[in-house]
């Protein structure tokens, strides 16, 4: 096609003309050389790790002789592991001229992180390739990232990583790139710098806290400061959630005596009984899986109302700090609220009203997943009888339509995380026909957008549960087989 249309500028001038108003209509495709700047606000109330922060400093400026740049930071749960590896990475940015990564690998859990080909497809992404130029092959797109990365000077954040697995291949021997890993342990297999972080000094806690409530309040609550302090045992997300009650000048209530008990889950317990009773059952509800992302169109379907109503909610709940805001309208369940919240919500409340409200989450996703799908491929089959219902009549929420596919497309891939979690657990339910829905309705998003990875396993518990609920049919009811007797 190249070539005929060349013929024809070259032999006509209004051909000419016509080719050169149709390519300064085309957008500039995707290149590989940009500068992404891509990590996630510093937090203002950094406090201390300057013993982390020289380790990170002699990584970054030592000589360059073949050696991998590649720093593990890791922590427990709450203590500001990944707070320290945007801090440096933007107190250095001068060092990175051409770029900065994040990507959040979701390792909380072994379900819900990526699997390293979904990864490295995502940094690739993420400097500037369409997913076209993307390699199918593992060894092809490492050699792509290796060969994109060689000459710049770059900083990669991975965050929440669940096993040195999953970023393996994004090491490489660059000498500008350094690559900073965040997770809960030191990952083991991986050849990194170790930086370990732990509580804060008492100095810098008491620091922390007159930041957050003002000298003021720190210094009319000065009592019950030792307390206090005990209690947060050094984690800076335990300071913020009983910065509250300091400013109310209220001793925080009494927590359990037990020494060998984690001093976080009576933070937890802590806020957690000084919710109101709607936001007390709402965090139960959301922490019935370990969705993904909680976002309003999720937390609409869990709590049974819509999705403004919902996302004052997860406001909410994120300003007393059990949930982990971002730069959006999605939110984060803290992995240690999380616990919390289940046993609270097996203890609360009832078998029956737990199977309902998560049927009632898997169901509005289905829900938004059809809607979203019909208008993201609006010209493809698409097969049950859930897309021959009319649009208006599935559309319980009141929302408008999507403007146009791309914005669908858009919506079903944001969305994508918290839809593989209704796969996972409509399978363990054996609910074949929900599954089946909700595999079509991601399909947008492997043509589209390429995160085949992170959707196959997903296909694969489609075919389980298909060939298990139809044993020796194909979706139609054709027999495709005969089976042993039993």
């Amino acid at each position: 096609m190249a070539r005929v249309l060349s013929d024809g500028a070259r032999r006509d001038p209004a051909r000419r003309r016509e080719l050169s108003a149709l390519m300064r209509g085309v957008p500039a495709s995707a290149s590989a050389h940009g500068a992404p700047r891509l990590l996630p606000a510093s937090s203002p109330y950094f406090k201390d790790r300057q013993d982390a922060l020289k380790i990170l400093d002699r990584e970054l400026t030592r000589p360059a002789d073949g050696r991998p740049r590649v720093v593990n930071i890791h922590g427990p749960a709450g203590i500001g592991s990944s707070t320290l590896a945007v801090h440096w990475g933007w107190r250095e940015v001068a060092h990175f001229p051409d770029g900065q990564l994040y990507l959040d690998l979701h390792g909380t859990s072994a379900s819900t992180a990526l699997p390293a080909g979904a990864v490295l497809h995502r940094v690739l992404t993420q400097l500037g390739l369409d997913k076209d130029a993307i390699p199918a092959d593992a060894e092809d797109r490492i050699a792509l990232y290796r060969t994109s990365v060689a000459e710049r000077r770059m900083l990669v954040v991975l965050d929440h990583v669940h096993s040195a697995a999953q970023i393996r291949s994004l090491v490489t021997s660059a000498p500008g790139v350094v690559v900073v890993t965040v997770s809960r342990h030191a990952l083991v297999g991986l050849d990194a710098v170790r930086v370990p972080v732990g509580p804060l000094p008492e100095q810098d806690a008491l620091h922390l806290l007159g930041d957050l409530v003002g000298k003021q309040a720190l210094s009319a609550a000065r009592a019950t400061l030792p307390s206090v302090l005990e209690r947060c045992a050094g984690s800076p997300w335990a300071l913020r959630a009983c910065a509250p009650a300091l400013l109310q000048q209220n001793e925080p209530a009494t927590l359990p005596d037990d020494p060998a008990a984690d001093p976080l889950h009576g933070i937890v317990d802590l806020v957690y009984s000084g919710l109101p009773a709607h936001l007390a059952a709402a965090l139960r509800t959301l922490s019935l899986r370990p969705w993904s992302a909680l976002t309003p169109t999720l937390a609409a379907a869990a709590l049974a109302t819509d999705p403004v109503r919902a996302a004052a909610v997860l406001a909410e709940l994120a300003e007393r700090q059990l949930l982990q805001g971002t730069e959006s309208d999605r939110f984060v369940l803290r992995p240690l609220v999380r616990r919390f919240a289940l046993d609270a919500a097996q203890r609360e409340d009832t078998p029956a009203d737990r199977a309902g409200a998560l049927d009632r989450t898997v169901a509005g996703l289905v829900e938004f997943a059809v809607e979203a799908d019909e208008i993201a491929l609006d010209a493809r089959w698409h097969v049950g009888p859930r897309y021959e219902e009319p649009q208006q009549s599935r559309r319980t929420s009141g929302s408008a339509a999507y403007a146009g596919p791309g914005q669908a497309l858009a919506a079903l891939e944001a969305e994508l995380g918290n839809l593989l979690e209704a796969v996972r657990a409509a399978e363990e339910g054996d609910d074949a026909e929900t599954v089946f829905y909700l595999c079509q309705a991601m399909w947008p998003v492997q043509l589209k957008v390429g995160r085949v990875e992170e959707i196959l396993p997903a296909l694969r518990g489609n075919v389980r549960l298909i060939d298990k609920t139809f044993p020796g049919t194909d979706m139609a009811g054709r027999r495709t087989r005969s089976w042993p007797s039993p």
